[in-house]
Protein backbone atom coordinates (compact mmCIF):
# COMPACT_ATOMS: atom_id res chain seq x y z
CA UNK A 1 0.00 0.00 0.00
CA UNK A 2 1.17 3.50 -0.87
CA UNK A 3 1.16 6.00 2.00
CA UNK A 4 2.09 8.94 -0.25
CA UNK A 5 -1.48 10.30 -0.38
CA UNK A 6 -1.44 14.09 -0.18
CA UNK A 7 -3.92 15.64 2.20
CA UNK A 8 -5.59 18.57 0.47
CA UNK A 9 -7.31 19.63 3.68
CA UNK A 10 -9.80 22.47 3.27
CA UNK A 11 -9.09 22.88 -0.46
CA UNK A 12 -11.23 19.92 -1.47
CA UNK A 13 -14.24 21.39 0.34
CA UNK A 14 -14.14 24.88 -1.18
CA UNK A 15 -17.23 25.68 -3.28
CA UNK A 16 -16.89 25.94 -7.03
CA UNK A 17 -18.03 29.21 -8.60
CA UNK A 18 -19.44 28.12 -11.95
CA UNK A 19 -20.48 31.59 -13.05
CA UNK A 20 -17.76 34.18 -12.64
CA UNK A 21 -19.00 37.73 -12.10
CA UNK A 22 -22.54 36.44 -11.68
CA UNK A 23 -23.73 39.82 -10.38
CA UNK A 24 -22.64 41.49 -13.63
CA UNK A 25 -24.30 38.78 -15.72
CA UNK A 26 -27.58 39.18 -13.84
CA UNK A 27 -27.39 42.99 -14.17
CA UNK A 28 -26.79 42.71 -17.95
CA UNK A 29 -29.74 40.34 -18.30
CA UNK A 30 -32.03 42.76 -16.45
CA UNK A 31 -30.91 45.65 -18.64
CA UNK A 32 -31.52 43.66 -21.81
CA UNK A 33 -34.96 42.63 -20.55
CA UNK A 34 -35.90 46.26 -19.83
CA UNK A 35 -34.82 47.48 -23.29
CA UNK A 36 -37.63 48.86 -25.37
CA UNK A 37 -38.17 48.13 -29.03
CA UNK A 38 -38.12 51.16 -31.33
CA UNK A 39 -41.76 52.15 -31.97
CA UNK A 40 -42.89 52.12 -35.57
CA UNK A 41 -44.17 55.48 -36.80
CA UNK A 42 -46.48 55.98 -39.73
CA UNK A 43 -45.49 58.16 -42.69
CA UNK A 44 -47.95 60.83 -41.48
CA UNK A 45 -46.39 60.86 -38.00
CA UNK A 46 -42.89 61.22 -39.49
CA UNK A 47 -44.02 64.15 -41.68
CA UNK A 48 -45.77 65.81 -38.74
CA UNK A 49 -42.64 65.52 -36.58
CA UNK A 50 -40.53 67.06 -39.36
CA UNK A 51 -42.96 69.99 -39.65
CA UNK A 52 -43.01 70.48 -35.88
CA UNK A 53 -39.20 70.53 -35.80
CA UNK A 54 -39.02 73.18 -38.51
CA UNK A 55 -41.70 75.29 -36.83
CA UNK A 56 -40.02 75.06 -33.42
CA UNK A 57 -36.66 76.02 -34.92
CA UNK A 58 -37.98 78.96 -36.96
CA UNK A 59 -40.10 80.38 -34.12
CA UNK A 60 -37.44 79.59 -31.47
CA UNK A 61 -39.98 77.72 -29.36
CA UNK A 62 -39.15 76.07 -26.07
CA UNK A 63 -39.98 72.39 -26.63
CA UNK A 64 -39.63 68.95 -25.09
CA UNK A 65 -38.60 66.08 -27.37
CA UNK A 66 -39.20 62.45 -26.57
CA UNK A 67 -36.70 60.28 -28.44
CA UNK A 68 -35.40 56.73 -28.70
CA UNK A 69 -31.76 55.98 -27.84
CA UNK A 70 -30.02 52.68 -27.15
CA UNK A 71 -33.09 50.69 -26.11
CA UNK A 72 -34.62 53.43 -24.01
CA UNK A 73 -37.02 56.33 -24.47
CA UNK A 74 -35.54 59.60 -23.21
CA UNK A 75 -36.59 63.24 -23.02
CA UNK A 76 -34.76 66.49 -23.61
CA UNK A 77 -36.10 70.04 -23.48
CA UNK A 78 -34.99 73.47 -24.62
CA UNK A 79 -34.67 75.42 -27.86
CA UNK A 80 -33.26 73.93 -31.03
CA UNK A 81 -29.82 75.52 -31.43
CA UNK A 82 -28.78 73.90 -34.70
CA UNK A 83 -30.70 72.26 -37.54
CA UNK A 84 -29.32 70.44 -40.58
CA UNK A 85 -32.13 69.66 -43.04
CA UNK A 86 -29.98 67.53 -45.38
CA UNK A 87 -28.71 65.18 -42.67
CA UNK A 88 -31.98 65.51 -40.73
CA UNK A 89 -30.08 66.28 -37.57
CA UNK A 90 -30.59 68.82 -34.79
CA UNK A 91 -28.96 70.06 -31.60
CA UNK A 92 -31.02 70.75 -28.51
CA UNK A 93 -29.54 71.30 -25.06
CA UNK A 94 -26.13 69.84 -26.08
CA UNK A 95 -27.81 66.68 -27.41
CA UNK A 96 -27.55 65.81 -31.09
CA UNK A 97 -30.58 63.97 -32.44
CA UNK A 98 -31.55 62.57 -35.80
CA UNK A 99 -35.13 63.10 -36.92
CA UNK A 100 -35.63 59.31 -37.11
CA UNK A 101 -34.96 59.04 -33.33
CA UNK A 102 -37.71 61.48 -32.41
CA UNK A 103 -41.02 60.05 -31.26
CA UNK A 104 -42.89 63.11 -29.99
CA UNK A 105 -42.51 66.89 -29.75
CA UNK A 106 -44.37 69.03 -27.22
CA UNK A 107 -44.31 72.79 -26.76
CA UNK A 108 -43.53 73.86 -23.21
Amino acid sequence: MNNDVIDRGIIKWQPFNSCFNSEEVIKDLKIKKERKIFPTLSEDQINLISEEILTAYNLKLNIMIEYYYDGDIKKVSGKIKYLNKQDKKLLINNTYLYFKQILKIMEI
